[in-house]
């Protein structure tokens, strides 16, 4: 299937009309808070949003909300991250590895004060994004809340974060909040038709289900082709008590190569998501309170295992196998 889009070429907004009013009316009664955090589960238009609102400001109203126009020379601009009044922040490549870093650097942070000092290029509103803000480190964030307590002039900044919690609370209280809720289902067919066209109607359903309302995880899952994987991992537990040890070490070998990582990523999102809802049910029907304490005995120890794995760098074949183990153990 094609990639989906970037955020910042997402014309169309899909869902979170609530959140796109409030922004519009505060920037037309021209009252408008200087900072704005855009919280909400992974993949479901935070960062798509921002950069609508940007294209907004930038060009003083004239591109909507929603459904801006490619073709205006604002648009471009920011499209090719040319316009000299926007600074997008967000995680950088490791330069070393290739890879994202796990964090947003201090550095980075830091180019967010020198930024807005600098007057706009049409005397109008200078533009930050901080994209994935719950990733900055510590020194980052008081670099933030610097600019936040004494915000210059026409300075807009537009925060992203999956788990607001995780951010300092004079960050939060500094900005105005607009939380956004997962897609309905109506939304995520929008979504994934136009993004994946490719897609049967079955697999949209099904994406849908295992998705929680994210399309970009929805996207994610079919990108990578994890469906036969998490059917086959669904077997495997549809069989405890018995465990088809063969079976397990062929699906491990599967998920565990390099280039497979990111079809371990989404096993795994929808192996701890499966054993939470399980957990959650039955809490709440309080038939069996011993279930639901071995439950959550067996999340924590997936959760540990796995986050060992990552921050050890260890061997996901055998992280996998034993989360495995344990819930086989469990007898849940």
């Amino acid at each position: 299937m094609n990639a989906p889009l970037s955020p910042k070429v997402s014309h169309d907004l899909i869902g979170h009309e609530d959140a796109v009013e409030q922004f519009r009316s505060a920037f037309a009664s021209g009252r408008m808070h200087h900072a704005w955090l855009m919280a909400g589960i992974d993949g479901i238009g935070k960062t798509s949003l921002a950069w609508h609102i940007a294209n907004h400001v930038l060009s003083n109203g004239e591109n909507p909300i929603g459904k801006y126009n490619p073709q205006n020379r604002v648009t471009k601009l920011i499209q090719a991250e040319a316009h000299p009044d926007l600074l997008v922040v967000r995680r950088a490549v490791d330069e070393k590895t290739g890879e994202l870093r796990n964090v947003i650097v201090v550095d980075d942070a830091l180019k967010i004060a020198s930024f807005l000092r600098k007057t706009s290029t049409h005397g109008g509103w200078r533009v930050v994004i901080i994209d994935e803000a719950h990733m900055l480190n510590r020194h980052g964030e008081n670099a933030i809340l610097k600019i936040l307590e004494e915000p210059p002039a026409h300075a807009l900044i537009l925060i992203t974060a999956t788990t607001p919690g995780a951010l300092l609370p004079t960050i939060r209280s500094r900005c105005r909040v607009l939380p956004l809720m997962p897609l309905d289902t109506a939304h995520m067919k929008v979504v994934l038709a136009r993004s994946a066209p490719d897609l049967s109607s079955a697999d949209i359903e099904r994406l849908i289900a295992l998705s929680g309302g994210s399309a970009g995880f929805a996207l994610k899952i079919a990108r990578t082709e994890t469906l036969p994987l998490y059917d086959e991992l669904q077997s495997l537990i549809a069989a405890f008590p018995i465990l088809d040890v063969p079976r397990l070490h062929k699906l491990a070998d599967q998920i565990s190569r390099k280039a497979d990582s990111e079809s371990f990523e989404v096993l795994r999102a929808l192996l701890l998501e499966g054993v939470r809802a399980a957990t959650l049910q039955n809490a709440k029907s309080g038939e069996d309170r011993s279930l639901t304490g071995r439950c959550l005995q067996v999340l924590d120890k997936m959760n540990m295992t796995f986050s060992s794995a990552d921050m050890a760098n260890l061997d996901r074949k055998l992280a996998f196998i034993r989360v495995m183990s344990d819930l086989h153990e469990a007898r849940i």
